[in-house]
């Protein structure tokens, strides 16, 4: 499968970028006053151009009641690549068994305070419930500023103490949140299904890039994005509506667009999300259509009327 080979060193990330009165360190990480944030548009912002051999998808499938549809075979699926039926495939698992590679992007700006308490807590239970040995997790903090917070590897008492301190204040960069996870996720060479879990009101008020920028980086970096709605209310903050950002943003990517409950609880989200991510599907092809567009539209359909969710297309170059 094709991988990105790690070309920025963690090292190298550009600017410090702290959140509001939240310096703090017990010397066991970078503290969320040091941590580095990427420049979206800036000199190491490397655009590396070669023309796609394989085109790797992780496909969710559920019936009608959207319950998860196990034992399917490569027979029972059809892509089509710029609506062009591809036939070479070279890689097919059900109940893909791949590490995860999650980066769990948590909203702390000032719009979501009243929910925060409890999704502190339920981030905790999920991430002990749904991660193995061979996953990798990281935990990122935003509101207008992006900040990586710790990385996650049995390291409880330290993830816990971290999460503490954090406090909701600030305004909201959410497009700028998901591409910086999806660039780091994206660093990793190693052969894993990339996913950025989003957990925000949906408002946005602050990025540098807008919502199509965001969706083709989350494309590139071959990561899906399952967003988790906190908001009591829909959101409709300066013309954008906080639901339709975060729905097109899973949508595009192959994630889902969950809800919490109306007392803010956000543990059937997160019981949602780790069933879904170990009952998908593995497949790769060769394209026999790559000259011509840079961008390839993709649709994956399945046999009796079953519902398939994948990413919506990828780049040819």
């Amino acid at each position: 499968m094709r991988y990105r080979i790690c070309w920025i060193l963690l090292s190298l990330l550009l600017s410090v970028f702290p959140l509001p009165a939240q310096q703090f360190n017990d010397g066991k990480g970078p503290s969320v006053s040091d941590v580095n944030s990427f420049s979206l548009a800036g000199p190491f912002a490397l655009n590396i151009k070669r023309q796609v051999e394989e085109v790797n998808l992780i496909l969710s499938v559920t019936d009608r009641k959207g319950r998860f549809v196990e034992g399917l075979g490569p027979s029972d699926l059809t892509i089509l690549d710029d609506d062009k039926k591809q036939t070479a495939l070279t890689f097919f698992q059900s109940q893909t068994n791949l590490p995860l590679h999650v980066a769990l992007v948590l909203d702390v700006s000032a719009s979501v305070t009243d929910q925060f308490s409890m999704e502190r807590t339920t981030i905790h239970d999920f991430l002990r419930e749904a991660t193995r040995p061979t996953d990798s997790v990281e935990l990122f903090a935003f509101n207008q500023h992006v900040q990586f917070v710790c990385p996650i590897q049995n390291n409880w008492k330290e993830v816990s103490h971290r999460v503490k301190k954090l406090k909701p204040d600030g305004e909201t960069a959410l497009f700028d949140a998901v591409s910086v996870a999806a660039q780091w996720l994206a660093q990793d060479p190693q052969p894993a299904r990339r996913t950025v879990i989003l957990v925000t009101d949906g408002e946005e008020n602050s990025s540098k890039t807008t919502l199509k920028e965001t969706i083709a980086q989350v494309l590139r970096d071959e990561t899906t994005v399952y967003s988790v709605n906190v908001a009591e209310y829909p959101i409709d903050s300066e013309g954008k509506n906080g639901v339709q950002i975060l729905k097109q943003l899973s949508d595009a990517t192959g994630g889902a667009y969950l809800r919490a409950r109306q007392d803010g609880d956000v543990g059937h989200a997160f019981d949602r999300i780790q069933s879904e991510l170990r009952s998908q599907y593995a497949i790769a092809y060769k394209p026999s259509n790559l000259t011509g567009q840079l961008f390839h539209r993709l649709r994956v359909i399945a046999s009796r009327n079953l519902r398939v969710r994948c990413r919506t297309g990828y780049y040819a170059w």
